[in-house]
């Protein structure tokens, strides 16, 4: 079986803007809550992909540069010296992450935030790093990242609506409105999710066993912070599940379980990718 990767990597946050080298999650977003800001430096064009291409060791010397909704409240820094509080942390290959609350890291209203949406930019430490290196500065081109307001209110939630099978899909669950009293009022160790992927009219791939999901750590949701009730998984389908060869995902069909209790009959839930290459 594949290890679910928890890190997110690139994901398209609309129909027409797949593969985004800036984007945040959760998405739709809500500024009060802690979010997530993840730079593809992979899918840039200023010389700081060349450079960390090159230079692998350097990844750990990413720092994110904002100007919009406003300058952090901490400080971007100097440009040849970025404030400690901007370092980006690695997720893998080109991929950064830095986890922040909208308004207090930038120091402005929720409105603000909606209608400036995040300018930024991620850079090495000093961005005259490898001045010789011919590519330019040790940075990316500007970049925008457009805020959706959180809306869903449904019991499952997910993001991107529109996913192909190899971006990364979160699925957000409500205990709240949980109908199933076998289900309701779910510690934060307790709840865990049974997937499968259909492959075929008839064919399905299971990540593990129904009486095995208990007892696999990466199909334990995990609590939303700030949020009781709420829990979150965040996978891709791609990478999640081992596929024959020859066949393709064509949905993902899951339901929520806990220690001691298997849904009878389970009721299923689908999420079908979009079909693009």
């Amino acid at each position: 079986m594949n290890k679910l990767i928890l890190s997110i990597a690139a994901m398209a946050i609309s129909l027409g803007a797949l593969c985004q080298a800036a984007f945040v999650l959760p998405s739709p977003t809500n500024p009060n809550d802690s979010v997530t800001i993840f730079i593809d430096v992979g899918q840039t064009t200023g010389g700081l992909k060349t450079m960390l291409t090159n230079n692998p060791l350097y990844v750990d010397s990413v720092y994110m540069w904002t100007w919009n909704p406003s300058g952090p409240v901490c400080g971007n820094g100097e440009w040849g010296n970025s404030n400690a509080c901007m370092k980006m942390d690695h997720v893998s290959g080109l991929i950064f992450q830095k986890k922040i609350l909208p308004v207090d890291f930038y120091g402005t209203t929720p409105l603000q935030f909606f209608q400036n949406g995040i300018s930024c930019l991620a850079k090495l430490r000093s961005g005259y790093e490898f001045e010789d290196a011919g590519v330019g500065e040790a940075k990316t081109e500007d970049l925008k990242i457009d805020i959706i307001p959180a809306l869903c209110s449904e019991i499952f939630c997910y993001f991107p609506e529109a996913a192909r099978t190899d971006d990364y899909l979160s699925i957000t669950y409500d205990n709240n409105q949980e109908a199933n009293t076998n289900l309701q009022n779910l510690g934060d160790q307790e709840c865990y999710i049974y997937m499968r992927a259909r492959t075929g009219p008839f064919t399905f791939v299971e990540y593990v066993d129904e009486p095995l999901v208990t007892s696999t750590p990466e199909l334990q949701m995990k609590p939303v912070d700030g949020k009781p009730g709420f829990f979150r998984i965040t996978f891709s389908p791609a990478d999640f599940f081992i596929i024959p060869e020859g066949q393709s995902i064509q949905s993902v069909l899951f339901y929520i379980v806990k220690p001691g209790y298997l849904p009878t009959p389970p009721v299923f839930q689908t999420y079908v990718p979009l079909d693009c290459e």
